[in-house]
Formats: structure tokens, sequence, C-alpha cells
């Protein structure tokens, strides 16, 4: 559909910008939505049906969020889609299960400092959240966010988090 393309969400186009939520009410609004309008990697083979309903599910989807207050210079659909090939290489998954969005914010500070742009991203997998795996997709997105959003190496964070395959849910089920 309009909102969903290769793999990235525009989340301001999703969700009205509305100053009495806050960021995570906003980003579970987004990703909620994300799921009921898109069927992603499921519509791509990676569960098979049968009469008694889903068997398990296969893939191990990572996502990535990222928000910051600067504008893509290449446009949000061009941010994400650098993004999903990036997060596919340095995780070692197919590019079809990884799930990007980015949302831009009224303001973000880093450091007491709102002027200077900056960055967070939360990148979630099952499986694949190592060490290595971990500061090579650093690295990586650190040149995509200077390139596109301006953003200096030390204006981010990242936090990963390898999820429990039973804690993450698609399609009326989960990953389990």
């Amino acid at each position: 559909d309009e909102h969903h393309q290769g793999g990235c969400f525009d989340k301001k186009k999703l969700v009205e910008e509305d100053q009495g939520f806050f960021w995570p009410l906003r980003m579970l609004l987004s990703v909620v939505f994300v799921a009921a309008s898109s069927s992603l990697a499921l519509q791509q083979g990676a569960v098979r049906r049968s009469a008694q309903g889903c068997q398990r599910l296969t893939v191990q989807m990572p996502s990535l969020f990222v928000t910051s207050a600067a504008a893509p210079r290449s446009g949000a659909k061009s941010l994400c889609r650098s993004l999903s090939s990036c997060v596919a290489k340095n995780l070692g998954k197919p590019e079809s299960y990884v799930l990007v969005s980015f949302t831009q914010s009224d303001a973000m500070s880093f450091a007491g400092d709102a002027e200077v742009p900056s960055a967070f991203l939360y990148c979630s997998s099952l499986g694949s959240i190592t060490p290595e795996n971990n500061a090579k997709l650093s690295a990586d997105v650190a040149e995509i966010l200077e390139a596109e959003l301006g953003v200096p190496r030390d204006r981010y964070y990242i936090n990963f988090f390898d999820s429990p395959r039973p804690n993450m849910g698609y399609n009326g089920g989960t990953f389990e």
C-alpha cells in the first residue's frame, strides 16, 4: 500500500502528529498499525498454512526503529531502504524479513544539546544479536546516519535486543 514500500514504513504518514502523545505511545501505535496493515515476510512464504492453521514460523525477523529530529537528505523511504540492506547484511538475515521504521521527532536532545543532530535506534532480532554483529552494524549505521541525517558518530545510541521467540508475535501467533 502507500505506506509500505520495500520493508520501510513512513510512520509520519501512518500516525497523525499529536503533541499530546509521548513518543513511546506513538511508536507502539505505529508498530501495531504496521503489523495490522502489512503481511511483510509472511506474504513471502515464511509461514506454511495448513487446515489446522499456521505451522511454526521459521523467520527470524529483525526490526530497526530510528528516531531523529533531523530530516533524511534523500527522503525517509531511501533512508529506510539503505538501513534495511545494512541490517540484513550485518545480521545475516534475508532482507525480505527486515522491518525498518523512521520517525522524525519534533526535537531531540543528546548530551544536553538539541541543536546538533542526534538519533536513537532500537534493533531487535530473533537471534544474530552478538557483540561482533552489533559492532559491525553500529559502524555501518554510523556512516548512513552521518550521510543521510547529518548525525555525527558520537550523537546516537543503538539499543540491541535479542528477542526470545515466544516474546515476538505476528499473525495471531508467536515465533515459537
